[in-house]
């Protein structure tokens, strides 16, 4: 009898982006063009930007279209499908936090990846209004907890340094830069734990903190 294919976190991970690929395909056919899309990877798929909007009596078309996992220059290979084929005339994006736990020259890659990546939205979309949101926190790392081979704990001084390099790219393509982390840090500059759900991501009411701040520019 033939093995049954061994699900690892890698292939559920790529089962589930090629899925949610596919219903952004189909919902894109619909989709209203000229509204607001918020790009990513999974700190903005993860945000209930639409339920938490409908509950302020806040009627805004917002298309969700973070990729949980990706990095930019995954992100950047399905740009049409999350961005480009929505024509929005409102694009933020939290794209990069991945890039953090790679190995190398992290910023440097960071910078010239989104530089790239931005400047490819920016050609295609040359009227769509562009907010850069920068990276939020993190907790404290625990030097005992065992990473993933390749690659490197995401720390606040990294995260830190990564929100100096989104603003420089921001003032230098003319694009808009948010920083929203202030609720969301704690005496410490860290994530809070009363919201975090693991080290790196934060529960709805942390979301609700964050729209606070961001429905103004919707």
């Amino acid at each position: 009898m033939a093995q049954q294919p061994r699900f690892s976190p890698e292939n559920m991970m790529k089962m589930m982006s090629e899925r949610r690929l596919r219903s952004f395909r189909e919902l894109n056919q619909t989709a209203v063009k000229g509204a607001t899309v918020c790009a990513g990877s999974s700190l903005m798929e993860n945000f209930p930007i639409n339920e938490q909007l409908m509950s302020r009596g806040i009627w805004k078309t917002v298309y969700n279209r973070g990729m949980s996992g990706f990095t930019i220059a995954q992100y950047d290979e399905v740009l049409d499908i999350c961005v480009l084929d929505l024509a929005p005339a409102k694009l933020f994006i939290n794209i990069g936090s991945n890039d953090l736990n790679l190995p190398g020259d992290t910023l440097g890659n960071l910078e010239r990846g989104y530089r790239a990546l931005l400047q490819r939205i920016h050609s295609a979309l040359p009227a769509c209004e562009i907010t850069l949101l920068e990276y939020y926190p993190c907790m404290k790392v625990d030097p005992n907890e065992p990473l993933q081979e390749g690659r490197m704990p995401r720390t606040m001084e990294n995260v830190n340094k990564a929100n100096e390099v989104v603003r420089s790219l921001a003032g230098e393509m003319g694009f808009r830069s948010l920083n929203l982390n202030a609720p969301l840090m704690d005496a410490e500059g860290y994530l809070r734990s009363d919201i975090a759900l693991d080290p790196i991501h934060f529960s709805a009411a942390g979301y609700e903190l964050v729209l606070d701040q961001l429905a103004e520019y919707l």
